[in-house]
């Protein structure tokens, strides 16, 4: 029996850490360097697992090590090719062309979401078997999206920002594109915001994100 979509883009990508993390020191580093950008979070806090899957996917399938000017998934890719694995190749392939960004849910159906992209405007709708418990509409996350067997998929991290910080993000957004920042700047700047969550618990996670995370 053919494993389903979901399934099948999850083994890939157990498959591709698996291969990829075996140099315990280029993991150090690079988990260092992770932090370094998005702020650390420690195993006993809440967001520890949204953490640790955020930096695999992105160890994996983003990070380009010192010396070398490709992810590590491309050798991976390359190899299915060269073993005929088609359905392996398109699945590595969705990982590497995937699309991370901050998106506001605007719809819930049945089977599907559906995604505004706040920073690049774009509008898609995600198919999702899975009942998202406890998610609205108008929560705004960090998330992953690809395209895979003809529909738009989400990937393994879901980084939700606290409900009512959406204009702040969008202000945040704006001042680190003016000064120069890319997509993946907004996107680690925003997730220190949602680290300083976790150690200013007194302070509303609207004014948090109103300061900024070299303001609070």
């Amino acid at each position: 029996m053919t494993q389903g979509a979901e399934a099948f883009l999850g083994q890939v990508l157990d498959d591709l850490v698996a291969a990829h993390t075996t140099d315990e020191r280029a993991v150090v580093a690079a988990r260092k360097l992770f932090e370094d950008r998005r702020g650390r979070v420690f195993e006993d806090e809440e967001l520890w697992e949204v953490w640790s899957a955020g930096f695999v996917e992105w160890l994996v399938i983003e990070h380009v090590t010192e010396g070398a000017t490709v992810p590590a998934a491309v050798a991976s890719l390359h190899a299915a090719r060269d073993a005929g694995e088609g359905r392996r190749a398109a699945a590595i392939r969705a990982w590497l062309t995937s699309h991370r960004s901050l998106w506001s849910v605007e719809k819930l159906g049945a089977g599907y979401v559906e995604l505004f992209d706040l920073l690049g405007g774009a509008r898609v709708r995600v198919a999702e078997p899975r009942a998202l418990h406890g998610v609205a509409v108008g929560e705004v996350a960090e998330l992953r999206v690809m395209g895979f067997e003809g529909e738009v998929r989400f990937g393994r991290a879901f980084l939700f920002h606290p409900r009512g910080t959406r204009d702040a993000l969008i202000e945040q957004a704006r001042l680190v594109t003016a000064e120069g920042g890319d997509r993946r700047a907004v996107l680690d700047h925003a997730a220190t915001l949602r680290t300083k969550v976790l150690r200013y618990r007194h302070v509303s996670p609207a004014k948090l994100y109103e300061r900024g995370a070299t303001r609070a």
